[in-house]
Parts: structure tokens; C-alpha cells; sequence
């Protein structure tokens, strides 16, 4: 009945050995971690060491455990744990830049990026009050988000794109990732410069060499290569979607709707944008990334992502007002008010089916709703009452905090399939296509959401309504599938970033023995682990200056 789970040589030849069976078990053991131990470890922060230039963590699970911490919260906090490993030798690979330490950031890494100061320009203040505008230097940190777009992880790594956790070190390249026993570090330097795979994520490698060399490398897990099998490669199977545009603008119930004439005016003439992600920009998964700059220097960034880095994952959306200073950085940059909108956000959870069950490949009937600290369980259907098939709900009290990350929301449901048997024929061994895409997004706003709402006024009272954040867990059992749908409408004033995670390193499990009801649980233990997959989306982020807004909207692969 638990189902869910957070995770959280000769020498040369000797050494090769130990290595890899050192590897295969650490990773093995990491990816079965009990729930307990990640929350009973407390972070200190003698934790993070710096040697030879790169953050340094005993274990991958206090580095997961930092990035889970410092991936929800804001930048700056971030920026202040890190900015003490700077007098140590560190260089992140991408900072956080602030309107405060933009100045400090720039000097330490112009050496390094070979950064000019602007013509006429000594510092911020001289940039501030010239007379004549000076030229803006490129953001050199620009070309590291087609490598590693995700800024939390890319504040961990070093200059190179290096990590090291315990006695591995992890070195991420434009053709995947590579990680190796530190003692084999030049055997790494020297199998990179062999295949001229650039070592500099500020170089990227040349396309001929990635074209001919990335498609004959392995895949989706990690793998022994090279002489010897000193290095592990990993790098994701190749999940990347293909990006289509709306010709309409739909009107989802509480989405898209507003007050204010100047947003709606703007929403009716925006244009969908086509997502940059490039042709090797999804190596560590999913990156769509759509910018409006509508100043020299202001721009709003829009993304939505699906990021596997073997150490972490993570699954969201985001929208950032930004500010280009004098030192070419763009920075986050508060403004009046910004909107991050998520028509349908889709992935799946994969794995084999459960099989053995006669209850659940009988199709269960039953429907639960998390919602206000409180889950309605309906169990059906009742015959016995022909108006109401389902009954009455058990109610009972659930702390939704204690809920895996991906199902903590205004309002969550989980159903046997979709309760559409039509839209359950077309999607229960996963979503292949943009229209099958397109038919769960229509039925999620439409049959689904009366059906909710109706359930939800039998358990909670006959004024409740869906809110707008919520998530819709269809379960397929039989098929080894959760598929799942979510919407979000996230506004704020004065501020100048809008995101949400859906999944980040706290990973899926479910026990796939009999007695498995396939349940959204609170309680820990489990024997399997996965990770989200087929991540689509429907979204606008825009800011408002003054009166006049600013953004993006996009899909991808969902019409």
C-alpha cells in the first residue's frame, strides 16, 4: 500500500576496476535511498568544500539535498551560500548576478572570459551617469544555458562544468556528461582532446565532431567507455519534442481570463514563438526557451523544461524579467506586475505493467481529491442510488505538504484512466501524438472539470469550485502509465520572477505487488523509481512595465 516515495589499472587496470564497481554501486545505492535518510541528515555548511576549483560534497545525497533546498528558494540565497567558496578558488559556471555584486562578478571573471569593460566605462557608477550610453558587452554566461539550463545546477558546477562528489568527478560537455575517479582526471583531459570534445562550456565543440561522434556514444544510463573504462558517459535518451504553434487563442476556464484591457489586448495580439533550444541544446533533456526583448536592455524570458543531470532532475516552468547592466549580465529585474501562465503542462511516469492485480486490471472505481488539507475518497459506482452512482466520499485529513513534490497543489485528483473511456483507448499506453495531447487538454477543462467540480461540491459543499492551480493524475495501471496534466496561474507585483516546479530530484515510486492499490500516498517505501518523460506544454509568461506588457506564449508538441 505505499506507493510513492521522495528521494529523495597493472594500476591503471586496478584503478579502472575499483573505480567502476565503486561507481555502479554508489549509483545503485543512490537511487535506492529510504525516505528517511534524506530528511534525517541535517545541511551544514561544512558540508561544501572547494578542491581544485570545484565544489565539493561527500555524497550525492547532501549535494541533492542542497540543490532541493536552494532550487525552490529565491536566487539570492543562493548567491549568498556561494559567494564565500569565491575567496576559495571557485568560479561558478553560471553566477548569480545582482544589482549588488554585479561590479565584484564581473572583475573576477574578467580574466577568465577575457571580458572588455565598456568604451568610457570604469564601474556602475561611471556607466550610470555618462552622458553618452556605452556599448553592452554580450553576456558571456548567455552560451551556458544551450549547455546547462538550469541557473540552480549551473550555479554548482565550476567554470569547467566540473563537480565533485565524493572521489568522482562529474564533468559536463557539450556531448554529454563525463565523470571519472579524480585520481583518472588526465586520463579524462587527455580521451577529450582525443575526440576534440572542447573542455571549455564557453567553446563549444564542433558540430561535424558532435554529429559524427554524440549518435555512437551510449544512452540513457550510465556507461564504461574509453581504455580501460576510467570514464563513465551518460547522457539522457533523446526525449526532445518538436516545438507547434497556435492558431488560436483559447479561453480555458480562469487561465487567460483578466481585468485589466491593456493584458487582453496584448494576450489577443500575441504571436506564438518558436522555442530556441538548437539542435544538441536538449542533450540533458528538455530546454524551451522564449525571449521578448523589447528594450536595449529589458527582456522577459520565458522557459519550460525537463532537465536530467544524472545527479539531478528537474521539471517546471518560468517566466524572469530581466536587466542587462553595464557589464553585459542580465539580472533578474523587478517590474510592476508578472504572469506566468500554464494553459496544460503534460508528462508521464513509466513503467512496466503491473500485472497480477485482478482489482486494478479490473479497473477500480475510484476517484480522490486532495484539496485544503483534506483527500475525498469516492469509491463506485453505487447502484443503489441511481442519482448519485458515486455516493458519499470518505473525507479524511492529509498533510498535502507530505505529498510527493509533483502532486502538492491547490487542488490535485487521481483517477483510474481519464473517465473518458474514448480518451482512455487513445492514450493509455502514453501520449503519441499532439492531437491525443490536444484531446486530454479539452477534456481536462471540459467533462473532466464538470465531473470534478460535482464531486468536489458532494464532499467539500455546494459553493466549492476547482481552483485554477490544479493537477490531474490518470492512472493505468495495467499499463504500467500515470499520466498527468497540470495548470497553473501564477501572478505577482513588484517582483520580477514567476516559476513553478512540478518534479525536482524527489522521485515516483509505487510497490508493484498485489496488494498495490496505486494510490497518491504520503507514506515511504517502495521498490521502483522513475522519472517524468514525453513533457509537453502550453504557456505564457509576460511582465508589465508601466502600462504596456511584455512576453512569450508557446507550445510544445500540444495544438
Amino acid at each position: 500500500m505505499r506507493h510513492y516515495l521522495p528521494i529523495n589499472s597493472d594500476r591503471s587496470k586496478l584503478l579502472s576496476a575499483l573505480f567502476l564497481l565503486q561507481y555502479l554501486i554508489f549509483f545503485s545505492s543512490c537511487e535506492n535511498e529510504k525516505h528517511g535518510s534524506l530528511h534525517k541528515t541535517q545541511l551544514t555548511e561544512n558540508e561544501i568544500e572547494v578542491k581544485d576549483g570545484r565544489l565539493y560534497f561527500r555524497s550525492k545525497e547532501s549535494f541533492t539535498q542542497y540543490y532541493n533546498k536552494y532550487v525552490s528558494l529565491p536566487e539570492e540565497e543562493l548567491s549568498n551560500l556561494l559567494t564565500p567558496f569565491y575567496k576559495k578558488g571557485f568560479l561558478s559556471l553560471k553566477p548569480i548576478v545582482t544589482e549588488k555584486n554585479e561590479d565584484k562578478l564581473f572583475n573576477l571573471y574578467k580574466e577568465k572570459l577575457n571580458l572588455q569593460v565598456p568604451r568610457g566605462t570604469t564601474s556602475k557608477s561611471t556607466f550610470a551617469y555618462s552622458s553618452v550610453e556605452s556599448p553592452i558587452n554580450d553576456d558571456p554566461f548567455e552560451s551556458v544555458d544551450e549547455l546547462i539550463g538550469d541557473e540552480t545546477f549551473a550555479a554548482y558546477l565550476n567554470i569547467n562544468g566540473e563537480i565533485q562528489i565524493g572521489e568522482s568527478i562529474y564533468k559536463y560537455t557539450d556531448v554529454g556528461l563525463f565523470i571519472t575517479d579524480k585520481k583518472a582526471y588526465t586520463t579524462l583531459k587527455n580521451f577529450l582532446e582525443s575526440k576534440n570534445i572542447s573542455e571549455n562550456p564557453f567553446s563549444k565543440t564542433d558540430l561535424t565532431v558532435k554529429e559524427n561522434l554524440v549518435p555512437s556514444l551510449p544512452e540513457d544510463f550510465p556507461t564504461p567507455i574509453g581504455n580501460n573504462n576510467q570514464i563513465v558517459y551518460y547522457r539522457p535518451a533523446n526525449s526532445k519534442l518538436t516545438a507547434s504553434k497556435s492558431k488560436t487563442n483559447s479561453a480555458k476556464p480562469g487561465i487567460y481570463n483578466s481585468s485589466d484591457p491593456n493584458y487582453n489586448s496584448f494576450f489577443n495580439s500575441l504571436n506564438s514563438c518558436n522555442p530556441d533550444h538548437g539542435l544538441f541544446a536538449n542533450l540533458f533533456g528538455d530546454n524551451n526557451v522564449c525571449i521578448d526583448q523589447y528594450e536595449r536592455k529589458r527582456r522577459v524570458k520565458t522557459k519550460a523544461f525537463n532537465y536530467n543531470y544524472l545527479l539531478v532532475f528537474h521539471l517546471g516552468v518560468k517566466c524572469v524579467h530581466q536587466f542587462k547592466g553595464w557589464t553585459g549580465f542580465w539580472r533578474v529585474e523587478a517590474t510592476d506586475e508578472i504572469k506566468l501562465l500554464v494553459e496544460a503542462a503534460q508528462f508521464e511516469y513509466n513503467r512496466d505493467a503491473l500485472l497480477g492485480n485482478n482489482i486494478i486490471n479490473n479497473q477500480t472505481k475510484e476517484r480522490a481529491y486532495f484539496m485544503n488539507n483534506k483527500r475525498a475518497f469516492f469509491t463506485g459506482p453505487n447502484n443503489i442510488n441511481i442519482y448519485n452512482e458515486w455516493g458519499q466520499p470518505l473525507i479524511s485529513y492529509v498533510n498535502l505538504t507530505s505529498l510527493p513534490q509533483v502532486f502538492q497543489d491547490d487542488l490535485t485528483f487521481e483517477f483510474f484512466g481519464t473517465g473518458l473511456s474514448s480518451l482512455d483507448n487513445l492514450i493509455q499506453n502514453g501520449i503519441d501524438s499532439s492531437l491525443n495531447a490536444t484531446k486530454l487538454n479539452e477534456w481536462f477543462y471540459g467533462g473532466l472539470y464538470t465531473t470534478a467540480k460535482s464531486q468536489l461540491q458532494t464532499a467539500f459543499g455546494n459553493t466549492t469550485v476547482p481552483p485554477t492551480n490544479r493537477t490531474f493524475a490518470a492512472k493505468f495501471p495495467q499499463n504500467g502509465n500515470i499520466i498527468v496534466q497540470k495548470s497553473v496561474s501564477s501572478q505577482g507585483y513588484d517582483i520580477g520572477v514567476r516559476e513553478k516546479t512540478f518534479d525536482y530530484g524527489i522521485r515516483l515510486c509505487f510497490n508493484s505487488g498485489d496488494s498495490s492499490s496505486w494510490s497518491i500516498r504520503p507514506e515511504i517505501g517502495c521498490d521502483i523509481l522513475v522519472k517524468p518523460s514525453n513533457f509537453r506544454v502550453k504557456i505564457i509568461g509576460a511582465a508589465r512595465k508601466g502600462n504596456e506588457w511584455h512576453g512569450s506564449k508557446f507550445n510544445v508538441d500540444i495544438d
